[in-house]
């Protein structure tokens, strides 16, 4: 089965949530889309995951480590001297010049100001929030979106989680998604 045609790159502000980094990893084990990170990402997922007092270093590590063991192939990096000729802010260099690097369609983040269009669009890249991202992946294949939440939920042990209950917690940061996955799924959610 082929990826459904998205490459992205996803911002290290969207890997902070379990819930979404979840949503999305799954979306990419149902070859939904194709997602792409480099340790420098993942060092800021770190960095910003260490200051919640309720994750041990060890816990965070074994997070990532999962994370790049549930996407094989989504660990890669852009060289220097890609990144340095990206034109945005010196701080997000990196994730437009991996954007460039792995031809993505578009970068995942919250901070969409951090990615002018103007900036991204001669590399065919767009910036896109996860709300946006999502729903547009849940209107190309809500079959395959649906089977997705419900593996997640089915994984979810401690505590148990419904399909339902997956979609509240994700409500707070994708909830055009949630509205829309919750009125074409006819009361199964």
């Amino acid at each position: 089965m082929a990826v459904s045609g998205r490459v992205a790159v996803v911002d290290a502000n969207v890997l902070y949530s379990i819930e979404l980094t979840d949503l999305l990893l799954t979306f990419a084990a149902h070859r939904l889309v194709r997602l792409h990170w480099s340790p420098t990402i993942l060092d800021e997922v770190r960095r910003n995951l260490a200051k919640r007092v309720d994750l041990t270093p060890e816990a965070i590590n074994y997070r990532i480590d999962r994370m790049n063991l549930a996407v094989p192939g989504a660990l890669d990096e852009a060289p220097e001297t890609l990144v340095a000729t990206m034109p945005i802010t010196e701080h997000d260099r990196h994730v437009l010049a991996l954007a460039v690097q792995v031809e993505a369609d578009s970068i995942i983040t919250f901070n969409l100001r951090d990615f002018p269009a103007d900036a991204c669009e001669p590399y065919g890249i767009e910036p896109v929030d996860p709300d946006s991202f999502s729903v547009a992946i849940a209107e190309r294949d809500p079959a395959r979106v649906h089977a997705a939440l419900s593996e997640i939920a089915r994984r979810r042990t401690r505590p148990s989680m419904s399909v339902h209950d997956l979609l509240d917690r994700l409500a707070a940061g994708l909830p055009t998604f949630v509205s829309r996955v919750r009125a074409t799924s006819s009361g199964t959610a």
